[in-house]
């Protein structure tokens, strides 16, 4: 007589007890690296617009070309009219918006703020030196800070 080889009831269920936890476990690893794989992107863009920020804000004059007057002038009622440094220090926080002020629709979820304050730099006085400090934010992420120094020279 041949013998006949096959598995048994129990064997089968087991079989699929193991297969059902291996997939479990991969399936909430696979959902988890899902779920994080936008924070990069989200990092990416805060850091973006931090350093386009910081570049606009750095390649003003240190002091207003109008008269050496510190803080926000009379006549710069908006970003489009700030020509030096400090103008930016009256800068609210709040959504990413292009070099004009007019907020961009596909970055309203990350918030901006900026901070510009006088501190003394390596030898370099408070008067002559500046600090900028741009904040970028998002829910989804950790917020990022860049900072810069623009001196009188």
């Amino acid at each position: 007589m041949r013998r006949q080889s096959a598995f048994t009831l129990i064997e089968i269920i087991v079989t699929i007890i193991v297969i059902g936890i291996a997939a479990t476990a991969l399936l909430s690893v696979f959902t988890s690296l899902v779920r994080g794989s936008a924070d990069p992107v989200i990092q990416q863009q805060a850091t973006t617009i931090a350093e386009a920020y910081l570049e606009e804000i750095v390649l003003r004059a240190f002091e207003d070309p109008q008269g050496g007057e510190t803080g926000t002038d009379e006549g710069e009622a908006g970003r489009a009219d700030y020509d030096d440094v400090q103008d930016y220090a009256s800068l609210a926080a709040g959504p990413a918006a292009d070099q004009f002020g007019n907020p961009i629709a596909a970055l309203a979820a990350y918030t901006v703020s900026v901070s510009v304050s006088n501190q003394t730099l390596n030898g370099i006085g408070a008067l002559d030196a500046l600090r900028i400090d741009v904040l970028v934010s998002h829910p989804a992420a950790d917020p990022i800070l860049l900072s810069a120094y623009r001196t009188r020279y």
